[in-house]
């Protein structure tokens, strides 16, 4: 072969690896990122501070790589259900309340990674996993910790309770995720579980307390029910007064006859002179009133 030839295969032979090389340069360089996530630039393996966000970039295959990490919400949870929490076992957060008591308490943290300090994030814990191991989990347990200490038990489990350690939980850790790059969205504390004896005594009480209300409830009752038999009993007391004053013989008399319309069997009275004793007491009260007229008469004359 002669120089000229070679030259021409050469020439060849690099256009044609060019053809091969470049489609595959060309996938290395192309670098998407999906939706939910971010990609965080290196190169020659250290972070340059540029965050790739949901779509298509192109890096220097060579020189540079990226690292994927999730900005959707994450939740880790920390629960005496072994079928809840995030660690096998018992993991609820053991506190020891104002008054001595011990008492577990399941929580659950919602948070994300800020994407505008992705790059802070991942220098510091790399990925989710450590970030929780490191940050979330021992960050947590102190705080409950420390603000349980301040609560006795009879609040701690009522809803007023759970509401002021989210409060606090949630104030503490909102600046100490910002600086690592997370974003703390809410503190849920799920459930607290009463030490058996202190759970026995509470219940306890309840039914105390119900049996007391229902013997009030009943009390009322039996007042109300003796008010109304003391206010019945004085008005029956008052009406036979104002029928007894009502009625004289003479009215009786009347009613007396007056039923005798109504009914086919009349049982009378009889006095010692063999008259009904209505009638008797009728002729009394005649004979009294003629003998009344019959003195004022002979006295006016």
């Amino acid at each position: 072969m002669t120089p000229r030839s070679l030259t021409r295969i050469a020439l060849i032979a690099g256009i044609a690896l060019l053809l091969i090389a470049a489609p595959i340069a060309g996938l290395l360089a192309w670098e998407p990122v999906e939706e939910g996530n971010v990609k965080v630039v290196k190169k020659w393996g250290a972070t340059t501070g540029t965050v790739f966000e949901p779509g298509a970039h192109l890096v220097n295959p060579v020189a540079q790589s990226t690292v994927s990490l999730s900005v959707r919400p994450q939740s880790y949870t920390m629960s005496s259900s072994t079928s809840e929490g995030d660690k096998r076992g018992d993991d609820a957060i053991t506190v020891l309340t104002q008054d001595g008591l011990r008492t577990d308490i399941d929580v659950t943290v919602r948070y994300r990674v800020d994407q505008s300090k992705a790059v802070n994030f991942y220098r510091n814990y790399r990925t989710l996993d450590t970030a929780e191991e490191r940050l979330i989990r021992p960050s947590i347990r102190s705080v409950l910790r420390t603000e349980a200490g301040r609560l006795p038990v009879t609040v701690i489990y009522t809803g007023e309770g759970q509401t002021q350690l989210k409060a606090a939980a949630e104030k503490e850790l909102s600046n100490e995720f910002s600086e690592a790059g997370i974003i703390l969205e809410a503190v849920q504390v799920r459930n607290v579980e009463l030490p058996s004896e202190y759970a026995q005594a509470v219940e306890q009480k309840e039914i105390t307390e119900q049996r007391r209300q229902q013997k009030q409830d009943e009390l009322a009752v039996e007042e109300l029910e003796a008010e109304r038999k003391r206010i019945e009993a004085q008005g029956q007391a008052d009406a036979n007064r104002i029928l007894a004053e009502s009625l004289s013989d003479e009215v009786l008399a009347q009613k007396y006859i007056e039923k005798l319309d109504e009914t086919d069997t009349v049982y009378i009275p009889v006095g010692d002179g063999g008259y009904p004793q209505f009638v008797r007491s009728l002729d009394s009260d005649s004979s009294s009133d003629s003998s009344t007229d019959s003195d004022t008469n002979s006295t006016s004359n």
